[in-house]
């Protein structure tokens, strides 16, 4: 049997997840930094002394040892693992009732179930987020708000669900350090176009029709020397994942909230401009292609990260994602 730290469930030797609270366990007593298999009960690494049961990555040194690339070298995500990944993230505040009086009270509510919110009064930008933090600016229309709220979540999801699939690889809990590398990973070179695209088809989904607005993924385009099969490539990837995300994020933003969002749209009087509706793209990847093209670029990444010139940058990441 296993037993969560977190809310003290007992659960079977082969669950992944507490069946009560969700929250990931342990696999088997597998020493993360001397690869010593340990009995069941144990809590100290027999050979090394390490701690077993709540293992979190805490250094640099420890996530590019050779033993976490190993580790990733060889992880084969199943499409049943994924739906997990995901079902853990998204299904445990299913039974939360979204409270708020307005639109933006209602998605702000949701987005809070997911994400910590703040909000932001300085600066052009409509909206930031930094790991599983996110801002939005309160002096903007409601409507704008709720786009821009909707937007920078499905940046925390996406982060989150990398972030998941990571601990699930490694059979870690999180930690300040592994969200450094998914941060890396996400803004690193053409990735960050595909994120800057999963969020825009996110927020698009929920938003009336010809409201969308690619702009911040157009800026991204402008400045890079991306080709137009990788372009596109990008494209794809971000919307697989964001079909993904829209799919669960449809159980909180329902019809009747739609329809609240549309209101909104009209009391603020905004025109729509239709020019960035064509951005969209129903072209997906098959889920297991998906993954496996994932691994791949988590593997590339990674070994990218491991060179000493981007230390200083995977420090200042971490230093970020703590003061955010």
């Amino acid at each position: 049997m296993k037993i969560c730290d977190i809310c003290g469930t007992y659960n079977s030797k082969e669950n992944k997840y507490c069946f009560h609270c969700g929250n990931k366990l342990l696999k088997d007593n597998i020493c993360p930094l001397c690869a010593t298999l340990n009995e069941d009960e144990a809590t100290i690494c027999s050979n090394c002394g390490s701690p077993l049961s709540t293992f979190t990555i805490e250094s640099f040194d420890i996530l590019f040892s050779d033993y976490y690339r190993e580790q990733l070298a060889n992880f084969d995500l199943s499409v049943m693992e994924y739906y997990s990944i995901l079902n853990n993230i998204f299904n445990k505040q299913a039974f939360t009732p979204i409270v708020g009086t307005t639109a933006k009270d209602k998605v702000l509510d949701i987005a809070s179930k997911f994400a910590k919110c703040k909000t932001k009064s300085r600066g052009v930008e409509f909206g930031a987020n930094m790991g599983t933090t996110l801002e939005y600016d309160d002096r903007l229309d409601d409507s704008v708000q709720i786009a821009t709220i909707i937007h920078e979540l499905a940046h925390c999801l996406l982060f989150k669900i990398i972030l998941n699939v990571l601990c699930e690889a490694f059979d870690v809990k999180t930690s300040k350090t592994l969200e450094s590398f998914v941060w890396f990973f996400l803004t690193f070179g053409e990735l960050e176009i595909m994120f800057e695209y999963c969020a825009h088809t996110v927020e698009g989904r929920f938003i009336p029709y010809g409201y969308q607005n690619y702009g911040s993924f157009n800026n991204l385009v402008r400045q890079s020397d991306i080709s137009e099969d990788n372009l596109e490539l990008a494209i794809i990837l971000g919307n697989s994942f964001a079909n993904e995300i829209i799919v669960y994020l449809e159980k909180y933003i329902d019809d009747d909230l739609r329809n609240l969002i549309k209101i909104q749209y009209k009391k603020d009087s905004t025109v729509p401009k239709f020019d960035s509706i064509e951005l969209e793209t129903n072209q997906c990847l098959d889920l297991d292609l998906k993954n496996k093209q994932l691994i791949q670029l988590l593997n590339v990444i990674f070994d990218e990260a491991t060179l000493s010139r981007n230390r200083d940058e995977l420090m200042f990441i971490k230093e970020g994602l703590e003061n955010f």
